[in-house]
C-alpha cells in the first residue's frame, strides 16, 4: 500500500453521467471485438487497434499542442500497465473468439467490481465498506441472473473456456485502472494512452507473426466497422 496522497472526491452528477456512458461505450466494445473477429484473427486485431489508437489519440493530443514525449521515470511504470493493457487485451479477443458476444458484454462488464476490490489493498482511502461490498455482491447477482436461463445444455460447456478467458480480461481491466490510478497520476491522459499503445505495437506484432501466420485477414464490412469502433470510440 502506498502512502501517497490521493484524490477520492465523491463523484458529482456529471461525472457519474459520464462514467455511465465510458461504461456503455465498452460494453459495446465486445459486440466490437466480435464483428471484427469475423475477418481477422484476435492478436493481429489486437496490433490494428492499437495503430488505430495511437493514430487518433496522438492526433488529437497534438491538435490541443500535447507534449507526447515519454520521461524515462516513466518508462518502468508505462510497461507494467502496457502489461496488463495486452493481457486484457489478448484475453478479451481470445474469449471473445470463444462464447457469444452478449455473454462476452456480460462477464466483461466484471471489470469495475474487479477495481474496486483491487482499489481496497491498493488505494489509501478506497477501502470496501458495507455498503460498497452488498454492491458488488448484488452486481455479481445479477450477471448470474442474466446467464443462468443460458447454464442448460450442451452450450455450457462449448462457452465457458471462452467465459472464463472473458473473466480473466475483465480482472486484468479492473487491475489496470487501479493501478493507473497508484503509479501514473502525473502522467497527463492523452501521453499516457499514447505510450501505452505504442508499447504494445512491436509485443502484438511479434506475437501475431508467431501464432497467426497462416491466418489472412477478410476486410469486410463487419470487421472493419468493428475495428474502427475499438480503435476509435474504446480508445478515445
Amino acid at each position: 500500500m502506498l502512502e501517497k496522497e490521493f484524490r477520492n472526491e465523491d463523484p458529482s452528477g456529471k461525472i457519474i453521467a459520464f462514467m455511465l456512458l465510458i461504461v456503455s461505450l465498452i460494453g459495446g466494445g465486445a459486440f466490437a471485438v466480435k464483428l471484427g473477429l469475423q475477418g481477422i484473427p484476435p492478436l493481429k486485431m489486437a496490433l490494428f487497434r492499437c495503430i488505430l489508437g495511437v493514430i487518433f489519440v496522438g492526433g488529437v493530443g497534438f491538435y490541443y499542442g500535447m507534449s507526447m514525449r515519454m520521461r524515462f521515470e516513466e518508462l518502468r511504470r508505462l510497461l507494467l500497465i502496457a502489461a496488463l493493457y495486452a493481457l486484457h487485451t489478448i484475453t478479451l479477443n481470445i474469449g471473445t473468439q470463444h462464447t457469444t458476444a452478449a455473454r462476452s458484454t456480460i462477464f466483461f462488464s466484471l471489470y469495475p467490481l474487479f477495481a474496486v476490490l483491487s482499489g481496497h489493498f491498493w488505494i489509501p482511502n478506497d477501502r470496501l465498506t458495507l455498503t460498497k461490498t452488498f454492491g458488488i455482491i448484488t452486481a455479481f447477482s445479477g450477471v448470474f441472473l442474466a446467464i443462468m436461463p443460458n447454464l442448460q445444455g450442451d452450450s455450457v460447456t462449448g462457452y465457458l473456456i471462452g467465459d472464463l478467458i472473458v473473466i480473466l480480461s475483465a480482472c486484468s481491466l479492473g487491475l489496470r485502472i487501479t493501478l493507473t490510478k497508484v503509479f501514473v497520476q502525473d502522467i497527463y491522459p492523452y501521453r499516457l494512452l499514447v505510450w501505452l499503445l505504442a508499447l504494445n505495437i512491436p509485443c502484438f506484432y511479434v506475437l501475431s507473426h508467431i501464432f497467426e501466420r497462416e491466418q489472412p485477414v477478410e476486410w469486410t464490412l463487419a470487421s472493419s466497422t468493428g475495428l474502427i469502433y475499438q480503435g476509435r470510440v474504446i480508445q478515445l
